[in-house]
Formats: structure tokens, C-alpha cells, sequence
């Protein structure tokens, strides 16, 4: 089954596309900022990961250069 992490700091935005994701058999990881994102990757890699860049904390272009880089 396919793993998704979804970095995004808006909870009801995360819940609606958590409910999308999983009738169609997909596995939802969520963060609610870039580091918990990064966390999560270090502990289970995704499959993909869908990214809001306008995060708290490190935003989500800084996420995405780590998870380059990593």
C-alpha cells in the first residue's frame, strides 16, 4: 500500500484530503509543520509527500531542500 505524508499546518485541510486518500487504499502520515515533516520522513519514509509551502517554522522550500539533499 502506498504511503503519503501531508505537511500541511491547516488541520481541516489535512483531515479532508487524509479522507480522499485513504478510500482510495492509501496510507496518510500528516505533519503539521516543516521539522514534524522531517521528523516523520526520518522515521518512515513516504512514498510522496505533499508539501505547503507557507508553513510555521521552516517553510516548506526549506523542507523541501532538506528532503533533496537527505
Amino acid at each position: 500500500m502506498p504511503t503519503v505524508l501531508l505537511i500541511d499546518d491547516d488541520r481541516a485541510l489535512r483531515k479532508l484530503v487524509r479522507a480522499y486518500l485513504e478510500e482510495e487504499a492509501i496510507t496518510v502520515l500528516e505533519a503539521g509543520s516543516g521539522e514534524d515533516g522531517l521528523a516523520v520522513v526520518d522515521r518512515t519514509p513516504p512514498d510522496l509527500v505533499l508539501l505547503d509551502v507557507r508553513l510555521p517554522g521552516i517553510d516548506g522550500f526549506e523542507v523541501l531542500r532538506k528532503l533533496e539533499a537527505a
